[in-house]
């Protein structure tokens, strides 16, 4: 019998002002699995992670994190139910996300952004948290960026404490948004390693990315976003190399053109 996804997304709806930013939108994400999600600027990937987190209401739909429902659930008599605060909250450390501006706290160390949120959010005592957040900082290279503020670090190196930040509540699934669009082009091979690591250790990820040359060499699958919508989805080189879609095939051929060679989906077949 096969297990149920890490993550189960059905019929996932989401409204601004009338416009739909998610629409009846299915997804899943299995156990050890990574999965790039792509499209354009405005077609709602932001807006997916931040409804799978629960930082926005969803307005109709389900998610489910490692078999159990959050945020929404069928009741009896099979009314939906949203559930409360603290269903929620018990079962929101199992997503880490890492959002596009970092959001570390300025006036804390790098190993005090990594340790406050265990003490507070898993009620850890501080010794076991700051023994979870040293190993993790030394596993991701900044042992000796420890004691150092934000502002003191690289912006791979920031990137690197968000990560261990989310490492440090042991979810079983982590969201990343755009992890490499504020770095320096140099910065990008370093975070990019770091997510090979966290593969190659089994860690469940869906990146939201608009690099196609990171979502092909680093992702398992592929999953093109348009309008609120999963339009096409499949093995990461096979959706390169022979999308299906229009709209897919159009969003490539731009993304290529500007990419060039390194790109080329013949490479990226026969690698």
């Amino acid at each position: 019998m096969s297990r149920a996804p890490i993550l189960r997304v059905s019929a996932l709806s989401k409204r601004f002002l009338g416009t739909a930013a998610l629409d009846q939108l299915y997804l899943d994400v299995e156990e050890g699995e990574i999965v790039a999600l792509i499209g354009p600027s405005g077609c709602g990937k932001s807006t997916l992670l931040r409804c799978l987190t629960w930082l926005e209401q969803p307005d109709d739909g389900f998610i489910e994190v490692a078999g159990r429902p959050f945020g929404r659930e069928i009741g009896r008599g099979g009314l939906v139910r949203r559930q409360g605060r603290r269903e929620i909250d018990a079962l929101r450390p199992k997503i880490g996300l890492v959002f596009q501006q970092l959001n570390l706290w300025p006036h804390m160390t790098a190993l005090e952004n990594v340790v406050r949120p265990q003490m507070v959010v898993l009620g850890r005592p501080r010794a076991e948290a700051t023994r979870r957040a040293e190993e993790l900082l030394g596993r991701l290279g900044l042992a000796d960026r420890a004691g150092r503020h934000p502002q003191a670090l690289s912006g791979g190196q920031r990137q690197r404490v968000a990560i261990a930040r989310a490492l440090a509540m042991e979810p079983a699934l982590m969201l990343f948004d755009e992890p490499t669009s504020a770095l320096d082009p140099e910065l990008v091979g370093e975070v990019l390693a770091v997510l090979r690591g966290l593969a190659a250790g089994g860690m469940t990820m869906l990146v939201v990315t608009h690099e196609i040359s990171f979502a092909a060499h680093v992702a398992d699958r592929i999953a093109f976003m348009d309008r609120g919508r999963i339009v096409e989805e499949g093995p990461a080189r096979d959706i390169i190399a022979a999308p299906r879609e229009p709209r897919l095939r159009s969003f490539l051929d731009l993304v290529l053109s500007r990419h060039g060679p390194a790109l080329d989906p013949a490479i990226l077949k026969t690698e």
